[in-house]
């Protein structure tokens, strides 16, 4: 599988009168099957822009979204994606969440869906929750359901927008190792696209970083090639020479952006 963005260019008309505004200008990104990539930068520089015109979810004003040969133009259960706000619907059981969307990507397998969703729900370790509505858990459930419910799909490109932003960090460091053991053990998933504004994560997460700037001209900056083995050991990794090389590396073109990260 291969997922290529071709010169995508994007903008949005200023409000009441403000001159339009150019979110993305001439981004090319390729990404091979197998691939988990992270995109990090400023507030405003087109990172979930670029991740919703991926997923379909906007239409570029140039440029095009790629996928093995044929032209991206909608939505499709081929991509999936998970939101830093959950987007749960509050009516539905856990588990309801889950199988409706592995039945509105594929209604056609009912049964297939029905297992799915039991599958990923139990891996996340939710399936004793699975009669609660979103209200009645924690915010980290929630989103384990959201992961569980972008997996039921079955996708080939799993698109993340900071979905553990708003977590603490100990319930975030769990979200990030069940995501890593899902996709490498248990899912058809191929490739992962993740938005993130977390160095740490990133690196943590990632096979590549795409340093995203701007604007003016919002566009990538560089790729850098994260050079740590799988499985990776959390503790381990501040002991790494490439994790440190990585790190400063990073550091450096968001503090010439004229970043500041925590």
């Amino acid at each position: 599988m291969t997922l290529q963005l071709r010169t995508i260019t994007k903008r949005f008309d200023g409000r009441r009168g403000a001159p339009t505004q150019e979110v993305l200008r001439d981004v090319e990104l390729t990404v091979g099957s197998g691939e988990f990539v992270s995109l990090i930068g400023h507030s405003g520089c087109g990172k979930s822009t670029l991740l919703n015109v991926v997923a379909g979810l906007l239409e570029p004003d140039g440029g095009a979204v790629v996928l093995d040969g044929e032209m991206v133009d909608g939505p499709g259960p081929d991509r999936a994606v998970v939101f830093q706000n959950y987007s749960l619907l509050p009516r539905l059981s856990l588990l309801a969440n889950v199988r409706e969307a592995a039945r509105a990507a594929h209604p056609q397998r009912r049964r297939r869906n029905d297992e799915l969703a039991e599958r990923y729900l139990t891996a996340v370790g939710l399936w004793e929750h699975r009669d609660k509505r979103p209200h009645e858990v924690s915010g980290g459930m929630q989103q384990r359901t959201a992961v569980a419910r972008a997996f039921a799909v079955e996708p080939r490109i799993l698109l993340l927008d900071e979905p553990f932003g708003a977590l603490d960090a100990l319930t975030r460091a769990r979200l990030q190792l069940e995501l890593l053991e899902l996709w490498q053990s248990e899912s058809s998933t191929e490739t992962v696209l993740m938005v993130t504004h977390g160095i740490e994560e990133a690196i943590y997460l990632a096979d590549r970083i795409v340093v995203m700037g701007g604007p003016p001209g919002p566009s990538i900056v560089e790729e850098i090639p994260v050079p740590l083995a799988r499985p990776r050991n959390r503790a381990e990794l501040i002991d790494e020479p490439g994790y440190h090389h990585v790190y400063d590396q990073l550091m450096q073109l968001l503090a010439a952006e004229d970043v500041s990260f925590n």
